[in-house]
């Protein structure tokens, strides 16, 4: 049975106690780190009128504004992405009950997504949101009829070979939503950078300057990834953190 914040609810707790050994200075890192921020429509450019912002799969959604944040859209910024690049491949690192990948393979009917999740029994890490049976995982994108469109990948990321799917780097689009602590987030970029196309898009959700609870995990990867070197930004008005892989010959950053 899936367990939703099986583990997130007690990191959440441990992390605003500043007796706990899990408990984060915040306002300190914030004052001293960020990350540079783009907009929407310097990403993709302006936005065609008629782009309808609301998923037309509303079935165990389980992204902003219509869980968690209500004062930000990051379910409108991923589709209005979607929708601007028109992807052949996306690749999507936690799949949860697939209602992502439902709205993906709606918005863009040339896309096929490969996505990945860990049944319950695989799961490590603390920031985790949902623990799903094998069965449960997907079950929105298969219930919808995008079954052929998709390879569902049943694994955690730590142990993730990607390169049993790709030959090279051909994915346009990929969106990072496992496990949202630093170390697993820095995994999953990592494993999923060798395989986007050059002025391909990363995407890394629950990422926000505010650092607040599982919001801070993914926000210091980001962090560490622009010390490596990449050009990773935050999505104005998101939770998203945002990566263009370069085109050959340009620098990331």
């Amino acid at each position: 049975m899936a367990s939703r914040y099986r583990n997130l609810r007690g990191f959440l707790q441990r992390s605003r106690n500043p007796e706990s050994k899990d408990y984060i200075p915040t306002l300190l890192m914030e004052a001293l780190y960020h990350l540079p921020t783009v907009s929407l429509d310097s990403l993709i450019g302006p936005r065609p009128a008629h782009l309808r912002s609301q998923p037309s799969i509303m079935e165990d959604i389980c992204m902003p504004p219509y869980v968690e944040g209500m004062d930000h859209d990051d379910y409108g910024a991923l589709l209005a992405i979607v929708h601007a690049l028109q992807p052949a491949i996306v690749l999507e690192l936690g799949t949860a009950y697939g209602n992502t990948v439902a709205n993906i393979c709606d918005t863009s009917p040339r896309t096929k997504v490969y996505t990945v999740n860990a049944p319950a029994e695989d799961q490590t890490g603390l920031s985790v949101t949902y623990a799903l049976t094998a069965e449960e995982i997907g079950r929105v994108y298969k219930s919808r009829g995008f079954a052929d469109r998709v390879t569902q990948i049943l694994a955690n990321t730590l142990a993730l070979d990607l390169g049993q799917h790709f030959a090279g780097p051909v994915v346009d689009l990929a969106v990072i939503d496992a496990c949202h602590d630093t170390d697993y987030v820095l995994n999953d970029f990592h494993k999923v950078r060798p395989f986007i196309r050059p002025g391909g898009l990363i995407l890394l959700h629950d990422t926000h300057p505010s650092m607040q609870a599982h919001l801070l995990g993914s926000y210091r990867a980001c962090l560490s990834l622009r010390r490596q070197g990449y050009d990773v930004r935050h999505l104005a008005q998101t939770w998203w953190g945002v990566c263009r892989i370069a085109e050959v010959g340009v620098r990331n950053s």
